[in-house]
């Protein structure tokens, strides 16, 4: 008589679903892009193109940079987008409520969305200075440093923008995107 033990090879298909589903989600949210770029060298007459590339952190306002000039020389770097939060206080609720049944809509908790908390809770505003700045290291030893004004600060650089570079050693960018 032959016995069978209980083994089974089924896999939990909904927790390689979940698995995915969160992998797809974190990568999500970065994003790369291209800046398109004037370079000017001194005793030049003519301005050289040049490309830019970026790539945004999944989270945060920063990203990484890489730049190649026509000279052969690569450089790559960190950028942040210049914001900064400020604190604000909710001073008391921000309508009388709808009567006494139901004043501050309760069932929304007391962590609600800020413009509707009803009670008195500290919230927090991001401000956006519509400024980028980035510093560059050449695989030769120059460097390079960038700084934009974005055309839509709370979409980041990828709304586009404008901006110039300097190299230490003097040739200027100047970038539209």
């Amino acid at each position: 008589m032959k016995v069978r033990l209980g083994v089974t090879t089924k896999k939990p298909r909904a927790a390689y679903l979940w698995v995915a589903l969160l992998g797809v989600a974190a990568t999500g949210c970065a994003s790369t892009g291209i800046i398109n770029a004037r370079m000017q060298m001194p005793g030049q007459s003519a301005a050289q193109p040049i490309q830019m590339e970026y790539q945004t952190e999944r989270f945060g306002d920063g990203g990484t940079m890489t730049a190649a000039l026509p000279s052969g020389e690569t450089f790559e770097g960190r950028y942040l987008q210049i914001t900064s939060a400020s604190s604000g206080d909710t001073l008391g609720t921000p309508w009388g409520g709808w009567g006494p049944w139901d004043p501050y809509w309760t069932d929304w908790g007391a962590y609600g969305t800020a413009w509707v908390g009803g009670l008195d809770y500290a919230s927090f505003v991001q401000n956006y200075s519509g400024k980028l700045v980035s510093t560059l290291f050449g695989n030769r030893g120059d460097t390079m440093r960038c700084r934009f004004q974005l055309a839509n600060p709370v979409d980041g650089i990828t709304a586009g923008g404008v901006g110039e570079c300097q190299t230490s050693n003097g040739d200027k960018i100047e970038a539209q995107f």
